[in-house]
């Protein structure tokens, strides 16, 4: 390495590290602000101040708005996506463990960061957003191992009852997770265990859900 070359490399990735990290503010600043005031407080103002950077420092990371919220939704789903699109455990393992653990798993993730989880949740049906988009994506890999794991624990069960049944197990990751978050289910493990055996079985139920309708 020629002389001084060290040094400037050593230079050049301190600058990429700290050019990381800003972005990484102005990433959580944008979170916090939909957190605490909505959509409608976004400004490139706002969100520099919260992240401790000069206003024109944001275009030097974004294009615009609409970007920066593309790569927070990015942001979210790579922290919700490996444990939301995870395919079920080995086939030696007993589907009604399986089922609980996907259960637990997910609600868990999903409470993990109370401010990424009320974004979330808030959002997720939102068809006009970035965040809202990309999150209903998200939501439907849940429902795809959902179904895929209804169908280890009641082999045959009929595709629109899988797909039934798999709607209900999303909306109890997601009642769950809003529940713990407003303070009615404090203990979060226990809840979902409780739910997670009596969806075992329903869903081993030999009746059909037309037939029990």
């Amino acid at each position: 390495m020629e002389p001084g070359g060290f040094d400037c490399y050593t230079h050049r990735m301190s600058r990429q590290i700290n050019k990381e990290r800003t972005r990484r503010r102005l990433l959580q600043a944008i979170l916090k602000t939909i957190h605490r005031h909505g959509h409608s407080a976004l400004t490139t103002g706002r969100v520099a101040q919260l992240a401790g950077v000069a206003q024109p420092t944001f275009y030097v990371h974004f294009r615009s708005m609409d970007q920066a919220l593309e790569e927070v939704a990015e942001w979210v789903a790579g922290e919700l996506g490996p444990t939301f699109e995870a395919s079920a455990s080995a086939e030696t393992d007993r589907p009604a463990d399986v089922l609980q653990e996907a259960l637990l798993r997910c609600t868990q993730t999903l409470v993990r960061d109370r401010k990424v989880a009320e974004v979330f949740l808030g959002n997720r049906r939102d068809r006009t957003s970035a965040l809202g988009v990309r999150w209903m994506l998200l939501s439907e890999s849940l429902r795809g191992r959902m179904r895929e794991i209804v169908t280890r624990v009641r082999p045959g069960i009929a595709p629109d009852e899988a797909a039934l049944h798999a709607e209900l197990l999303v909306g109890v990751v997601f009642t769950l997770a809003e529940a713990h978050l407003d303070g009615r289910v404090p203990d979060i493990d226990r809840a979902t265990s409780a739910v997670g055996r009596a969806m075992t079985a329903s869903i081993a139920n030999t009746s059909s859900v037309a037939d029990a309708a």
